[in-house]
């Protein structure tokens, strides 16, 4: 690799700043002293296209929002590559198995959405429980029909998967006046207690929530984990959040839990396919409020996101890498002859 301390600079690759915001952001400047930068201000067509902008780059540094998958064909042709960096915590679009392979760190950046997150799932509870999209639309049509809706202030929220996220969410529950439960993998009660949560069991989330909040992360083992059985043990008239990943939850299930009363509504930010095709049996069903996967998306949120992703690269340039999901590829690259990976 280029080196930062060498005559020739490090060439960082941006293959995807859809939006300009590594562009707009003041925080660019740390990366440029020290490395080539070149931004690409577009999504890449096809994998041909990303191949190209790539295949220069000592390190890749990926906008999360764009969803570039990076297979192990776009990893072989980037002969230089020595690290992809993703701006965000999710990895699955990356090949980790071919880059730890190639000797290529993959890095991430966990975080830094998680308050902006957190302040959605509040968002879709209310709207939900107020009808607000609904409304909104009826007056936008001339009609002038108030709905009744629900207080969340007295109500239980049962949270799934006790992460970062709805450990942000927890207190701000709380201080609406609700009750917090909380089921995770290892469900420690101190851990709970710290954010204002009670753990128990999953089956007595599901049976005592009035509104439940999904916060696991999808794995084969979690694929479809609340299905039809799941969304019977749940009180009727339940409001359920999603802003995890649309395959935790068996969609049919869903379809069915908001058409026959089970669930009286719920606020999804995230869905088995993104985008949402038209036509989706979710698209007809009034008690459901939408949102683009856009949990993440404040200015806050992004400019942490931009600052500890640079970070990351500032960090594995100067030989002191950091949230580096794959660490045995740092290995891998040093025992290689030229530091490299496999060829």
């Amino acid at each position: 690799m280029r080196d930062v301390h060498s005559g020739a600079k490090p060439m960082v690759v941006v293959p995807d700043d859809i939006n300009g915001a590594f562009a707009a952001s003041p925080e660019l400047a740390r990366l440029q002293a020290v490395a080539q930068v070149h931004l690409h201000s577009t999504r890449p067509a096809d994998e041909a296209e990303l191949t190209a902008r790539v295949r220069p780059a000592d390190v890749v540094l990926s906008f999360r929002p764009a969803f570039t998958r990076f297979p192990a064909p776009v990893l072989r042709a980037a002969d230089r590559l020595r690290m992809v960096c993703i701006s965000g915590t999710g990895v699955e679009d990356v090949d980790v198995v071919e880059a730890t392979a190639r000797g290529v760190a993959v890095a991430n950046v966990v975080g830094s959405s998680n308050r902006a997150v957190a302040e959605q799932c509040l968002a879709l509870m209310f709207a939900v429980a107020r009808h607000v999209a609904l409304q909104d639309r009826t007056i936008r049509q001339g009609q002038w029909a108030a709905r009744q809706g629900i207080e969340l202030g007295g109500k239980t929220l049962g949270i799934i998967g006790l992460s970062g996220i709805s450990s942000e969410l927890a207190p701000l529950a709380r201080a609406l006046g609700m009750q917090v439960l909380s089921w995770s993998r290892n469900n420690d009660p101190a851990r709970a207690r710290a954010v204002g949560a009670t753990a128990v069991s999953l089956d007595e989330v599901l049976a005592r929530a009035q509104v439940i909040s999904l916060h696991v992360r999808l794995n084969e083992a979690t694929r479809n984990m609340l299905g039809a059985p799941q969304f019977a043990r749940m009180q009727a008239g339940t409001i359920f959040i999603n802003t995890a990943r649309g395959g935790l939850v068996d969609e049919g299930a869903l379809l069915d839990a908001l058409r026959n009363g089970r669930l009286a509504g719920a606020g999804l930010d995230v869905f088995a396919q993104e985008p949402l095709p038209a036509g989706h049996p979710l698209l007809s069903l009034e008690n459901v409020v939408m949102t683009p996967v856009a949990g993440w998306n404040t200015s806050d949120a992004s400019q942490r996101m931009i600052g500890r992703s640079i970070d990351n690269v500032l960090g594995f340039l100067s030989g002191q890498p950091i949230n580096v999901v794959n660490p045995e590829a740092l290995a891998s690259a040093a025992k290689s002859p030229g530091g490299r990976g496999k060829p």
